[in-house]
């Protein structure tokens, strides 16, 4: 998210579509790339739920509605009287705060996709969504295994297409990604898919999947 700039010798070592990141507005940049952080972030207390969903104001109630349901917390929103109502961060679990984060990732997604749906042609109506590149740091962390799971399966329904780079210690929530590096004080030590490394004899990913998975 250019929170700092490479440095001159390493500024083709991250690319976007061939374009390297430091060429990119940074404005542009945090606007187009969907980030989900490991700590859920809400606005003041007393916030209403709309506005700590949706900070820009660009979504209609419908829209907020129907994130709220895809990540289940219809329930909660519900009990404290609807989208309007003040949220105070401390009233949500540590689980409902990261599903509430995926829900706010998920909104940005679905208003992107309207507004690029908007800008072209009739033609290329109906073709699907577009893709884009969803950042996971850690977004299983606080959560038990149930919902770690109805987080997976919502990140792979509503983010279908996009390019995800996820940061995770729960190895099952990146057996069904393409690849997978693995990071040891600070350096790469192995990279592949992860379903190969898994039963790869003498692999890193490997002696941790038996050690997170063993009876």
């Amino acid at each position: 998210m250019r929170l700092l700039d490479p440095l001159p010798s390493t500024s083709q070592n991250i690319t976007i579509d061939s374009v390297p990141l430091h060429k990119i507005d940074r404005a542009t940049l945090r606007q187009r790339i969907i980030a989900v952080p490991q700590d859920a972030v809400f606005l003041p207390d007393g916030t209403s739920i709309k506005t700590n969903l949706d900070p820009s104001g660009v979504a209609s109630d419908d829209e907020c509605l129907d994130v709220i349901r895809a990540v289940e917390l219809a329930g909660f929103v519900g009990d404290r009287g609807g989208l309007e109502a003040g949220l105070t961060a401390d009233t949500l679990s540590a689980g409902q705060k990261q599903l509430f984060s995926l829900g706010r990732a998920i909104l940005r997604r679905r208003i992107r996709d309207r507004g690029d749906a908007a800008s072209v042609d009739e033609k290329y109506a109906g073709r699907g969504r577009g893709g884009g590149i969803l950042l996971l740091d850690e977004v299983s962390s606080s959560v038990d295994q149930d919902t770690d799971r109805a987080m997976q399966a919502v990140i792979q329904r509503e983010f279908e297409g996009y390019t995800v780079v996820m940061i995770s210690h729960r190895l099952d929530m990146v057996m069904g990604f393409d690849s997978v590096v693995i990071m040891d004080k600070g350096y790469v030590v192995e990279s592949g898919p992860p379903k190969v490394l898994v039963e790869t004899e003498g692999s890193r990913f490997r002696e941790l999947w038996l050690v997170q998975n063993k009876e």
